[in-house]
C-alpha cells in the first residue's frame, strides 16, 4: 500500500509550476509522483479546479466551465478532514478560489462571505502560488463590498473595508512581483491585473469617502517601489492616476509632501509643494509613452497624458513649456483633433497667435466633419486670431452640414459675432450696415435656440443697444437677468441703457449692486466714476478714482508708482499732486520749441517699453480716467499729472494720447493737442474720438474745409458720434450753409438723447484681473 503524500509538501514541490500556470508540468508531476505514493483524492480535485477557473482575471471564461470548476471545489470542501492540517490548508484555500468563483458569476454577497471565511484561517505564505490565491481573494473582499456598498446592501461606512482591502491587494501585489524577481519568474498577468484593478478603484473609493489624502497616499506607494519589480503599463497607470487626483482633488492647504519619493530612478526627489508633484508625475507619465509604445494597450491613451500635462504647465504658468511637449506629443495622436486644438490654444498662450491660427486653419482643414473643431477655431479667429472673416466662414459650415446639430446655437452666435465685428472694421457705410443686420439676424436665431443661454440673449441685448434700439436691447438684457441674475456683464449693459434715457440715478444703484458682486471689475468702477460725474459729482468720482487705484495697487503691488502711493495716502483728496514727475518717469522733453509750462505732448524715456503689460495698460485706463475727472472739475495741473503718467506706462495708446491731447487742449496749448491726435490717428486710422478732436481744432483755427474733412469723415466711421456731427454743424454754419447745420444740430440731437457714458461695446470686454 502507498504512503500518502502530504498536500503541503506537494504544494511546496508544485509552487513554481502553478505560479506559471505550467499545467502540462503540473499533470506530469501528478503522474510522476502518483507511482510512488498516493496523491489526496481532494487534492486532484483541487488541481482541476485550478486549472478549470485559470486566467478569469486575465480574460473572460465560460460560465459552465466556471460552475463546473465551482463543483470541484465543492468536492474538495468536503473531502477535507477538519482535524489534518494540510487537509484544512486546502481546505482554506478551496473556499477563497469558491468565492473568487462566486464574484465573476455575479453572487457578492456569497462570494465575500465565502472569501471572509477563507481568509480567516492562517496559512503557509512562503509559497508564491498560495500568495497569489491570498491575493486575489483579497481583491475580491475590495470589489463585493464595494459593489455591495454601491447596491445599498452594506453601509457606506463599509467602503472603508474595501479601501483597506485595496491598499493590501497592492502591498501583497508589490511583494508578489519582487519575490518573482527575486527568483527570476516572469511577472505573472494575473499580479500584475490585480495591480492595475486596484489602481483604478482604490483611489476612486478612497475620494467617495472623501479622503483624498489616502488616495495620494496610495498610489506613491506605487512609485515608492523599485523600478524593476513593477511593470511598465502599472507604473505608468498609477502616474496618469496620481496626476489626475493631485490637480482635480488636492488643494494646497490640504497637500502633504511625500516623505520619501524614489520617482526618479537612481535619485531620491521630495516635491516641496502641490504643483510641483503635480508636474513631475505628468512629466513621469509623459516620459512612459515617449520610450513605450503605448498602443498595446489602449487605456492608457496619450490624449489623457497630454491633457493632465497641460493642466499642470498652465497652473505654473509655463507656456513655452506646454507648447514644446504638445508639439513633441503631436507624433503620438495625429489624428486627434482634439491634441490639435490644445497645440493652438498653447500656441496662443505663449503670445505665438500666428502660429496658432495657422495650426487652427490645419485643423480645419483635416477635420471637416467636426463640428466642435470647426467652432473652437472659430471662437479663436473671432477673438485672438483677429479673424473675423475666417470665423464666419468656419460657422456657415457648422451651420450648413449639421442641421439640427446641438452645436448648431453656437454656430449661429459665432456668426453673429463674427459679422459684428466685421461691422466694427467695415469703413463704407452701407456694407457696415448690412453687417450689422445680419449679425442681428444670427444673434436672435441663437437665442430662440437657446433661450436658457445668457450668452446669447446678453451679446444680443448688446447688438440692439449699439444699434440704438433701446427698448429691445432692455427687453432682452432684463431677459438675460432672469436667467442669472448676477451676470455682471448684463447688470454693466442695463446701467448704461439707463444712462442712454437719462436715468442717472436708476443707473447708479445698478452699477452700486453691479459692483457688490464683483468688486475687481474696473469697467463698472469706470462707469460709476463717469456716473457722478454726469451729476456734477465730483468729489464721489474722485473717491471712486482712490477706490480704482487702491484695487490695482492692491493687485499689482509690485508694479506700483510714488504717485499712485501718494494719491492713496492723501485721505482728504486727490488735489495737490506733485507735478513734477522727473524724478520717478525720467521723462525728457524732445522738443523746446513746443514746450509750455504746462507740458510737452512729445518725450523720450530713458529706458523705453518694448511692449506694455496688461496690468501697466490697465493702470493707464485708470489715470486717463482720474485726469478726466480733473478736467471736468477745471484742475488742468492735476489732469496734466495724470495723463503723463498714463502715457509713460503705455505711450502709444491712442486712448492714451487722445486724453493726454484733451488736456493739452484745454491748457491752451493746441499745437501739441493737435500732434497727440494725429499720432493716435496714425495708430488708427479710422478712430471716430480721433478724427472729431482734429476737426475740433481744424474749426477753432478757421480752417473750416479741412475740419469739414475729418468731421465728415467721422460721421461716416461712426454714424453715432453726436459730438462729430454738432462740430459738423457748427463748421457748416460758419460756411454759410445754415441748412445743412440744421440738420447736423438736429442729427446731433437725436443722438445725444440717447447717447450712453460709456460705448455699450465696453461690457463685452471683461476687465477683472483673471483676465489681464
Amino acid at each position: 500500500r502507498k504512503k500518502t503524500k502530504p498536500i503541503q509538501q506537494l504544494l511546496d514541490e508544485l509552487d513554481k509550476p502553478l505560479y506559471e500556470r505550467r499545467w502540462e508540468d503540473v499533470n506530469q508531476y501528478v503522474r510522476k509522483t502518483s507511482k510512488k505514493a498516493a496523491i489526496p483524492e481532494g487534492f486532484q480535485s483541487f488541481l482541476e479546479a485550478l486549472e478549470d477557473s485559470d486566467g478569469y482575471f486575465v480574460g473572460a471564461k465560460n460560465k459552465d466551465e466556471l460552475n463546473e470548476a465551482r463543483g470541484k471545489l465543492d468536492q474538495v470542501i468536503e473531502l477535507c478532514q477538519p482535524g489534518d492540517p494540510g487537509d484544512a490548508f486546502l481546505r482554506q484555500l478551496a473556499t477563497i478560489l469558491r468565492g473568487q468563483l462566486l464574484w465573476v458569476l455575479g453572487d457578492y454577497k456569497g462570494a465575500l462571505y465565502a472569501v471572509q471565511e477563507g481568509l480567516r484561517c492562517s496559512g503557509d505564505t512562503t509559497q508564491l502560488h498560495t500568495c497569489k490565491v491570498l491575493l486575489e481573494g483579497t481583491l475580491c473582499t475590495a470589489l463585493c463590498t464595494e459593489a455591495l456598498c454601491g447596491a445599498h446592501q452594506l453601509k457606506v461606512g463599509d467602503l472603508m473595508h474595501s479601501l483597506d482591502a485595496y491598499e493590501e491587494c497592492l502591498r501583497l501585489s508589490v511583494d508578489m512581483l519582487q519575490r518573482g524577481q527575486a527568483q527570476s519568474l516572469p511577472h505573472h498577468p494575473t499580479v500584475a491585473n490585480v495591480m492595475k484593478v486596484c489602481l483604478e478603484r482604490g483611489p476612486l473609493v478612497a475620494m467617495r469617502v472623501g479622503d483624498a489624502s489616502r488616495a495620494v497616499r496610495f498610489c506613491r506607494k506605487v512609485l515608492q517601489a523599485k523600478m524593476e519589480s513593477v511593470l511598465k503599463d502599472v507604473r505608468h497607470l498609477c502616474t496618469v492616476s496620481l496626476a489626475s487626483i493631485l490637480l482635480f482633488h488636492v488643494s494646497n492647504r490640504s497637500y502633504a509632501p511625500a516623505e520619501v519619493s524614489s520617482l526618479v530612478s537612481g535619485t531620491r526627489y521630495v516635491p516641496s509643494c502641490l504643483p510641483e508633484e503635480s508636474l513631475l508625475v505628468c512629466t513621469l507619465a509623459k516620459a512612459f509613452i515617449d520610450t513605450w509604445a503605448v498602443s498595446v494597450n489602449p487605456s492608457l491613451s496619450p490624449t489623457v497624458v497630454f491633457d493632465l500635462l497641460t493642466l499642470s504647465l498652465v497652473d505654473l504658468k509655463l507656456h513655452a513649456t506646454l507648447v514644446e511637449c504638445l508639439e513633441d506629443g503631436m507624433r503620438f495622436s495625429t489624428a486627434s483633433p482634439h491634441l490639435w486644438t490644445q497645440f493652438a490654444l498653447a500656441l496662443t498662450s505663449n503670445g505665438q497667435v500666428k502660429q496658432a491660427l495657422a495650426v487652427f486653419q490645419e485643423c480645419v482643414s483635416q477635420f471637416q466633419d467636426d463640428p466642435l473643431t470647426l467652432l473652437t477655431a472659430a471662437n479663436f479667429a473671432v477673438g485672438k486670431g483677429e479673424r473675423p472673416d475666417l470665423c464666419v466662414e468656419w460657422s456657415n459650415k457648422v451651420v450648413e452640414r449639421f442641421k439640427g446639430h446641438f452645436l448648431e446655437a453656437r454656430a449661429q452666435f459665432l456668426l453673429g459675432r463674427g459679422h459684428w465685428v466685421l461691422s466694427e472694421q467695415e469703413t463704407v457705410s452701407h456694407k457696415r450696415q448690412e453687417l450689422h443686420r445680419r449679425s442681428l439676424k444670427h444673434l436672435k436665431v441663437a437665442a430662440e435656440m437657446d433661450g436658457k443661454d445668457v450668452g446669447y440673449s446678453f451679446h444680443l441685448a448688446v447688438c440692439l443697444a449699439e444699434s440704438r434700439q433701446l427698448h429691445d436691447a432692455k427687453r432682452e438684457v432684463q431677459h438675460s437677468l432672469t436667467i442669472n441674475s448676477g451676470h455682471t456683464g448684463c447688470l454693466h449693459l442695463l446701467a448704461l441703457i439707463l444712462t442712454a434715457e437719462k436715468a442717472y440715478a436708476e443707473a447708479a444703484k445698478v452699477c452700486d449692486h453691479a459692483l457688490q458682486k464683483q468688486p475687481d471689475n474696473f469697467g463698472l468702477l469706470d462707469c460709476r466714476i463717469r456716473l457722478d460725474m454726469a451729476v456734477d459729482n465730483t468729489s464721489g468720482a474722485l473717491a471712486s478714482c482712490k477706490a480704482a487705484l487702491a484695487l490695482w495697487r492692491s493687485l499689482y503691488s509690485e508694479e506700483g508708482s510714488r504717485l499712485i502711493d501718494q494719491v492713496i495716502q492723501d485721505e482728504h483728496s486727490m488735489s495737490e499732486f506733485d507735478t513734477k514727475l522727473q524724478d520717478y518717469t525720467n521723462l525728457e522733453m524732445a522738443d523746446p520749441d513746443l514746450a509750455s509750462d504746462t507740458g510737452s505732448s512729445q518725450f523720450t524715456m530713458s529706458g523705453p517699453r518694448a511692449s506694455v503689460s496688461a496690468s501697466n495698460a490697465l493702470q493707464a485706463r485708470i489715470w486717463c480716467t482720474v485726469a478726466d475727472v480733473f478736467l471736468k472739475a477745471g484742475k488742468t495741473s492735476d489732469a496734466l499729472s495724470c495723463v503723463r503718467e498714463a502715457q509713460f506706462l503705455a505711450p502709444h495708446f491712442p486712448s492714451v494720447l487722445l486724453s493726454y491731447g484733451r488736456v493739452m487742449q484745454a491748457s491752451d496749448n493746441e499745437k501739441a493737442s493737435g500732434e497727440l491726435y494725429r499720432s493716435a490717428l496714425a495708430l488708427q486710422p479710422t478712430n471716430p474720438i480721433a478724427l472729431t478732436l482734429i476737426g475740433q481744432l481744424m474749426y477753432h483755427s478757421k480752417r473750416y474745409d479741412q475740419a469739414e474733412k475729418y468731421l465728415q469723415e467721422a460721421t461716416a466711421v461712426d454714424q453715432l458720434n453726436h459730438e462729430a456731427w454738432y462740430w459738423l454743424g457748427e463748421v457748416f454754419l460758419s460756411q454759410g450753409h445754415k441748412e445743412l447745420a440744421a440738420n447736423c444740430y438736429r442729427t446731433a440731437l437725436d443722438l445725444e438723447l440717447t447717447a450712453p457714458l460709456q460705448p455699450f461695446s465696453v461690457v463685452l470686454s471683461s476687465l477683472v484681473p483673471s483676465s489681464l
